[in-house]
């Protein structure tokens, strides 16, 4: 009966954690821990505690990132709605995610096909959204250096990579080598985009959309799926995103 109620309490955990950060700032590492820490239990709870199951670490991901890289994020964010809309928006698509996650492991039968892959998806690009912010975020208002950060977006971006093309069924040889390679070169688009006189959020924004391109471009490809007007699709969204984005921005 308790398990049921975990997607409520992981949701409801993340939305008073996060509305105590915003309230009492001076605590933001006990909050944060803490936020984080519960939220995990939670999580584990429904895989009966074993700790040491792979599976489990790479089903958690997206929701975990997430809530991390929302918590950078919200660092970044002054206005007060955005504030209280983020919040309430990341707690209630949580909510979803950890109910999938449920059924996966506590209810199979009752689980639709492909729910934690769609979800997996929609999480790992809005987490790499909130990385790009924050990263950015970090080398303009506190001077962080770029290479550190830098080294951070690798590290993040083969996680996040490596979950969703394990959760996609890719061979795990060429899911190594494609998650190495696309660290690197998104490593290489963070380093060139810092260079842009925008705002973290345009930055981080671009980012994003860059990264979406590619990793879906990947996975056409490995599920022998990549056909002119698949590239052609994603190039075209991409590129035009990105101009649109970038012209309509107030440059520094």
């Amino acid at each position: 009966m308790f398990d049921r109620l975990i997607p409520f309490l992981s949701s409801l955990v993340l939305l008073v954690g996060w509305e105590l950060l915003l309230s009492f700032p001076r605590y933001f590492i006990f909050t944060v821990t803490a936020t984080i820490v519960v939220f995990f239990t939670l999580l584990l709870k429904l895989n009966k505690w074993r700790i040491k199951d792979k599976d489990f670490w790479l089903l958690a991901t997206p929701g975990l990132s997430l809530v991390i890289l929302t918590t950078a994020f919200l660092l970044f964010l002054s206005n007060y709605w955005g504030r209280q809309a983020v919040i309430v928006l990341i707690s209630a698509a949580s909510y979803y995610f950890v109910s999938y996650f449920y059924y996966f492991l506590c209810r199979i039968t009752n689980y639709t096909p492909l729910s934690l892959e769609q979800t997996s998806s929609y999480f790992n690009i809005i987490s790499y959204l909130g990385l790009g912010i924050s990263a950015y975020g970090f080398i303009n208002l506190l001077n962080l250096k770029l290479w550190h950060l830098a080294l951070t977006v690798i590290a993040a971006t083969a996680v996040l990579t490596y979950q969703f093309f394990w959760i996609n069924k890719i061979e795990e040889r060429q899911n190594l080598f494609a998650s190495i390679l696309i660290s690197v070169l998104m490593a290489e688009y963070f380093w060139a985009i810092s260079f842009f006189p925008v705002s973290h959020f345009i930055s981080g924004l671009s980012l994003a959309i860059i990264y979406y391109a590619v990793i879906n471009l990947s996975l056409a490809n490995f599920l022998d799926k990549l056909e002119k007007k698949v590239v052609r699709w994603y190039l075209t969204v991409g590129v035009v995103c990105l101009f649109v984005i970038l012209l309509s921005a107030r440059w520094l």
